[in-house]
């Protein structure tokens, strides 16, 4: 009868060891799992008299795609893709434009703050015109005037 007891009591045990194990690696698996976010678009403009730039971005996870338009009265229409990535509200990237029928390229820098983006002002230009800009996000100077949030056209 001891032999009994001791085999059953042996039992619950191995049982109760398989069952919490089984739970424990449920656990881990699941919280394993990759969160997703969402894609989001979002629009930005600012009209300066009959001067415009307007700025359309897709964002997912840390990378930002879209266009960008500056369209300044009497002069060139600059208009091209965005592509870059987003650290800490601030997205850097490459701007592909054409502009006179000439496909040309330059960095360019915003600050996505609540509704509003803000242009970031290059530190210098390089030999080549292209604009420098600081590698630390926290010596970045952004222009005053921001793009506003509205409806994507």
């Amino acid at each position: 009868m001891k032999t009994s007891y001791l085999l059953l009591a042996l039992g619950a045990a191995i049982f109760t060891s398989c069952h919490q194990q089984g739970q424990q690696q449920t656990a881990v698996v699941t919280d394993s799992l990759p969160v997703e976010r969402e894609k989001t678009s979002h629009c930005y403009e600012k009209v300066m008299g009959r001067d415009t730039i307007q700025l359309r971005l897709t964002m997912h996870d840390s990378v930002a795609t879209g266009t960008l338009v500056y369209n300044f009265f009497e002069k060139d229409k600059n208009k091209g893709t965005f592509n870059g990535i987003i650290s800490k509200g601030i997205v850097r990237g490459k701007y592909v434009f054409y502009s006179e029928g000439i496909e040309s390229a330059r960095p360019v820098i915003f600050k996505i703050s609540d509704h509003e983006a803000f242009e970031a002002l290059p530190d210098s230009i390089d030999h080549q015109g292209l604009p420098v800009f600081s590698t630390q996000n926290e010596a970045l100077k952004f222009d005053t005037m921001p793009l506003v949030e509205g409806a994507c056209q």
